[in-house]
């Protein structure tokens, strides 16, 4: 599976956005643009690089230059509806070496960080979604002295993650990423069967152990964790349709077993089935 280049185009210092749509099921993607991304509505799975990991509501990320991500919910149940501010722009787009010099130090370490890609939380997250939508209502000089105030917040903060591993070069990137694509579709594809673990390891081109190893390392869930997951929301999609027996919708999800398809719902949901079809 290739990368989608994404083409960005723009006439101002950067790309401001606030969006909103349906679901997110945007492809696997790259460009050259640095990018903030405040997650106001939405919940899902966030892939960054070689990383896998669940997004919810109030997620700040930043991604650097042609490091593959997407944020993808068209496989959940309802309520996917997507709400988010972007933020798009270039390491020079206030001319060219202009955060080489000594005083940005420190915002010049961000980005070599972002090559990562990041995740705020706490108090740093907080300030600068606020910052960035007042953004939305800024005239374009108090846009850009809020984009570097935000930039400024970002690179003293130490409340962050970073999501993505090592790598070697553009190649080990695209050959890495395009693994874990395999392995993600597939799975999106096949949750409901039974997927042993010689099979998705086929996938991957790995043997069962080496597999395990590199799905946790990029998930930091096993495998059957992971499929678990899956089968559950789409359990939950079935359970607000109210067409099915829970039984059915047991069976439905790619489960053999009624007793242990109770105890993962419980355990990801917090309630039992009925207690959900019932809005309890």
């Amino acid at each position: 599976m290739k990368l989608f280049k994404e083409k960005i185009l723009s006439d101002d210092l950067f790309v401001l956005k606030e969006e909103r749509f349906p679901y997110n099921d945007f492809p696997l993607h790259i460009h050259p643009e640095y990018e903030l991304i405040l997650v106001m509505k939405s919940h899902g799975r966030r892939y960054v690089g070689d990383n896998i990991s669940s997004f919810s509501p109030g997620d700040l990320c930043l991604f650097g230059p042609n490091l593959p991500h997407t944020f993808y919910n068209k496989h959940l149940p309802a309520d996917r509806e997507v709400h988010q501010i972007v933020i798009q722009f270039e390491e020079g787009f206030l001319g060219e070496g202009f955060f080489d010099k000594v005083r940005f130090k420190g915002v010049k370490e961000l980005f070599l960080r972002a090559a990562k890609g990041i995740c705020f939380a706490g108090e740093t997250r907080n300030t600068v979604a606020v910052k960035m939508k007042e953004m939305l209502q800024a005239n374009d000089l108090e846009a850009v002295s809020l984009l570097l105030s935000i930039l400024n917040l970002l690179s003293v903060s130490k409340d962050y993650q970073l999501l993505s591993g090592n790598y070697l070069s553009a190649d080990h990137i695209e050959k890495d990423t395009e693994r874990m694509s395999r392995v993600y579709h597939y799975l999106l594809n096949n949750f409901r069967n039974q997927i042993t673990l010689e099979e998705i390891a086929g996938v991957a081109s790995l043997t069962t152990a080496a597999f395990c190893r590199y799905f946790k390392k990029h998930t930091r869930k096993t495998f059957s964790e992971m499929v678990n997951e899956l089968r559950i929301g789409h359990a939950c999609k079935l359970l607000q349709l109210k067409e099915m027996s829970v039984l059915e919708v047991c069976y439905e999800s790619g489960f053999n077993n009624i007793s242990y398809f109770n105890r993962q719902f419980r355990l990801l949901m917090d309630r039992t089935p009925l207690q959900y079809r019932k809005g309890q």
